[in-house]
């Protein structure tokens, strides 16, 4: 059976994170396991240790919500407590669960401390074991049925096509394919026309509504978020690596994280062996 598994803190984008987790589980016909995390109290501290008290209050908090959305699920939802760093729980818990993906609340960073202070929500997509969905509080759509699909000139930009295309069918969706222009030189600009052609293929073999636009500016992450708040879009997918050499990953891809008004789909590139990058992923 699937599993998804949910990072839940009680803020409303965590809330708003399960509503929208529902939407995936329902689709994968999957279950869903709420994860919190109680922070263990310091052996020095000199104020009482009160994690029996937080444990209770989020056990009772997780039952509610499974009240609240658990009847909206075809299969099971069900939480678990874990006690450590926040985020490498919850990727332990995806990992222990081979979760089919991980889905969390972002509160999103602005300005100058975005590229300096490691929000948990942007270690969860660099570290998670499964493609990630990272929403925000602004996103209350009960549907995702248009999906944007970014593509740049780096090697890996094509390994997230595999998935995105799982997740399209799954939901009936329709996706974007947008190629991504940050540069005036021809030789770069041929090969994104020409990656974006190969995935359009590939969405129009596996039955997949698709369409092909070009956007052009100074920054990638400018670029598609610029496209998302013209066009009514329900997600976007992102390559998540870290690798600042390329277009849209690293600071890039923490950006569209931060400030996407719709969920953020965040998928690892494998590692390949040769320049010849197989749509599947396994490159």
């Amino acid at each position: 059976m699937s599993e998804i598994v949910v990072a839940i803190d009680f803020s409303s984008c965590s809330v708003n994170a399960t509503r929208t987790a529902v939407i995936f589980a329902n689709a994968f016909d999957a279950n869903i396991t709420l994860v919190h995390v109680c922070k263990p109290c310091s052996d020095e501290s000199v104020y009482p240790d009160t994690q029996d008290i937080h444990y209770k209050e989020a056990e009772k908090r997780l039952k509610d919500m499974i009240s609240d959305f658990g009847p909206l699920m075809k299969k099971e939802m069900r939480f678990r407590i874990r006690k450590g760093k926040v985020y490498s729980e919850i990727v332990n818990e995806a990992k222990y669960n081979d979760a089919v993906m991980l889905i969390a609340g972002t509160h999103g960073i602005s300005g100058f401390e975005e590229y300096f202070i490691g929000s948990n929500a942007y270690r969860l997509v660099s570290l998670s074991p499964s493609p990630m969905v990272s929403i925000r509080t602004m996103f209350q759509k009960r549907e995702i049925k248009k999906i944007l699909f970014p593509i740049d000139s780096s090697r890996d930009t094509r390994q997230k096509t595999n998935f995105a295309a799982e997740v399209a069918q799954k939901l009936n969706a329709e996706v974007r394919v947008l190629g991504v222009y940050d540069t005036g030189i021809k030789e770069i600009r041929k090969k994104i026309k020409n990656y974006t052609h190969q995935v359009m293929k590939y969405f129009e073999k596996n039955g997949i509504k698709s369409s092909i636009d070009y956007a052009e500016g100074k920054k990638a992450s400018g670029i598609i978020l610029d496209y998302i708040n013209i066009h009514d879009f329900d997600m976007v997918v992102m390559m998540s690596d870290k690798d600042s050499s390329t277009m849209i990953i690293g600071n890039e891809a923490q950006r569209v994280i931060n400030h996407s008004p719709v969920p953020v789909l965040s998928i690892h590139p494998k590692e390949t062996s040769s320049s010849s990058i197989s749509l599947s992923g396994s490159g």
